[in-house]
């Protein structure tokens, strides 16, 4: 399905592109999505000349370890039509997003008087049909660490992807991985994101938390993770300073839009974008032997428990797991209520966990973010042995040393023991973290069996996927 965006050519005289867009977030305010909205909105103006959507703009999150990631890891990619004219010349197409992304940079310099120290922008475009022998840049960029050199960025433009000499930081890497998302056959969902008025930055969301359970209940089974009903806590409100007043996901994007006229806001909503996603797909959850692991890696993986589950500051668990390749840590956090699962486990059980490699001092560690009880051992309570000669209770030496009466100096290498089997409260299942402590890409339980893996690609107006609706409270 590599080429699938580009089989609908034939059926238009545009010629299709992809930009990527990554880093345009500063700690406290902007978003590349609001970036992206913008830029959308704004482009047929700038260019006086059609222009088509081939996909909805795609919201990629990538690796969740990484230590230099923006807030939510999330890189944008704009698929679309345009006037052969400028896609025959790219350079002419970059000059004006370049324009655009500078003035939505200094609105937020000169308006909010932000200090950038953590601006990495990256900003991409790249001809179609993409090429297939780098669709590993997603892989890597979601599961492992990217090390982009010249020598890439070099076989890339021999391509014909064009780099912004301006914005070419570090977010070149999410650029790139968004772009190349495509090119596989993989699940997706889908994400309608509100902005606010730029005059309410910085203050509380006002939404209407009824309306937010009625969207819920309404939508049932075809979106997810909005209200947790157990916490009693809306799950669609960021709580940063940057421009998006609420997000609902789900599995169309006829569902999310559902969230414009039933959820109810009490500050104004001044722009709306639906986003084609990688979220809750738990696309990052890379089938790894232990030996595999390295630091800031993603992983499922699968071993024996090894230790006993020992508890440290904070409330977190630790234990060891090994396979036939080596050991490992394990960590589990608080907020997750996975402590309650690691605590019961024992020495012998056979788990797979799903997580990230991290480095405590010198030792990889993974922070889990789900576990799944493959198999739980049999544990036994067995009565101290009496001594044959006089009766007494009998003391375990240590392995292999069997027993020892201190009273009569009596020894038993290989006593028979009464030993009754124990009872353990402990079920054969998947164990994931409450809906509020779910990471973007983790999929939730509402999703299984509902995974996709082909999105037949129309062509789409503008409109059907984004409107700024009060431009001066916009930007």
């Amino acid at each position: 399905m590599l080429n699938h965006i580009d089989d609908i050519m034939d059926a238009t005289n545009l010629c299709h592109i992809s930009i990527g867009l990554d880093d345009f977030d500063a700690l406290k305010y902007g978003c590349t999505t609001h970036l992206a909205t913008y830029i959308l909105n704004e482009l047929r103006k700038k260019l006086n000349t059609n222009i088509a959507l081939l996909d909805y703009p795609n919201l990629v999150r990538l690796n969740p370890s990484i230590p230099w990631k923006t807030r939510g890891n999330g890189a944008i990619a704009l698929r679309m039509g345009v006037s052969c004219s400028y896609a025959s010349d790219l350079q002419e197409l970059l000059q004006v997003i370049e324009e655009l992304a500078e003035r939505y940079i200094n609105v937020f310099l000169n308006e909010f008087n932000i200090k950038l120290p953590d601006f990495e922008p990256g900003l991409v475009i790249a001809p179609h049909p993409l090429p297939e022998d780098f669709t590993w840049l997603y892989e890597y960029a979601l599961t492992d660490i990217v090390i982009l050199d010249q020598d890439l960025i070099s076989k890339l433009i021999k391509r014909g992807f064009v780099f912004s000499q301006k914005y070419r930081k570090r977010g070149i890497v999410g650029a790139l991985a968004a772009i190349m998302w495509s090119c596989r056959a993989r699940d997706y969902t889908f994400e309608l994101l509100t902005y606010r008025s730029k005059r309410m930055y910085g203050k509380s969301r006002c939404i209407d938390e009824e309306s937010v359970k009625v969207f819920d209940n309404l939508t049932k089974g075809e979106s997810f993770n909005n209200y947790d009903y157990n916490e009693g806590r809306t799950l669609i409100i960021p709580h940063g300073a940057d421009p998006i007043l609420y997000g609902v996901r789900g599995e169309k994007p006829e569902v999310v839009k559902k969230a414009l006229s039933i959820i109810k806001v009490c500050e104004p909503l001044v722009g709306w974008t639906v986003f084609r996603t990688n979220q809750a797909t738990d696309d990052h959850a890379v089938y790894r032997a232990i030996e595999e692991l390295r630091p800031y890696r993603t992983c499922r993986t699968r071993g024996f428990v090894a230790s006993k589950p020992v508890i440290i500051k904070g409330g977190s668990v630790v234990i060891k797991i090994f396979d036939a390749t080596g050991e490992i840590y394990l960590a589990f956090f608080k907020p997750s209520k996975l402590v309650n699962v690691a605590s019961a486990l024992e020495i012998g059980d056979y788990i797979e966990v799903q997580g990230q490699v991290k480095m405590w001092s010198n030792k990889q560690i993974i922070h889990v973010e789900k576990v799944v009880i493959l198999r739980a051992s049999n544990v036994y309570k067995c009565k101290s042995l009496r001594c044959p000669i006089c009766g007494n209770r009998m003391e375990k030496k240590g392995v292999g040393k069997g027993y020892k009466c201190e009273k009569c100096n009596t020894v038993i290498l290989n006593p028979e023991l009464a030993c009754v089997k124990l009872f353990r409260n402990v079920t054969h299942k998947l164990f994931l973290p409450p809906p509020h402590s779910q990471k973007h890409l983790l999929k939730p339980i509402d999703r299984y069996g509902k995974e996709k893996n082909i999105y037949n690609c129309k062509l789409l107006p503008i409109d059907a996927a984004t409107r700024i609706l009060e431009p001066l409270e916009f930007l």
